[in-house]
């Protein structure tokens, strides 16, 4: 049977010593797990307060719990990576949304513009004004 997960199911997996780690890991021994890319989102903001490589710990969590399709995978990864570099957990995953979708981010967030997406200006330009 396939079984939807959420966030405290991640973190039982990612924390050594949470509560949850023996019953989390009892389920993936017998049940296929499955969760939304909302789920690794969460994970992101409640883990940023740690000291994690979490480009490989999102990689080996993806590989054990999977998201919906190939490209929300890419999403995550993407994301996960531009959170390392800096962006925050929802500007990753906004990045990495448009990024994967081959799309310009509108924005008047200039931290866009450290990632891969093209950011077009959401702000007025200066002549205009």
């Amino acid at each position: 049977m396939t079984v939807f997960v959420e966030t405290d199911f991640l973190l039982a997996l990612a924390k050594d010593d949470d509560w949850l780690q023996e019953s989390a890991e009892t389920v993936l021994d017998d049940q296929d797990v499955v969760t939304s890319p909302l789920a690794y989102l969460e994970l992101l903001i409640v883990l940023d307060r740690h000291d994690f490589d979490y480009v490989r710990l999102f990689a080996n969590l993806l590989d054990l719990v999977a998201v919906g399709t190939d490209e929300q995978r890419q999403i995550v990864l993407k994301a996960v990576t531009y959170f390392e570099d800096g962006l925050t957990p929802f500007d990753a995953f906004h990045a990495a949304t448009a990024e994967t979708r081959a799309l310009p981010i509108l924005s008047s967030d200039g931290a866009y513009e450290a990632v891969d997406p093209d950011r077009v200006p959401l702000e007025p330009d200066d002549n205009e004004v």
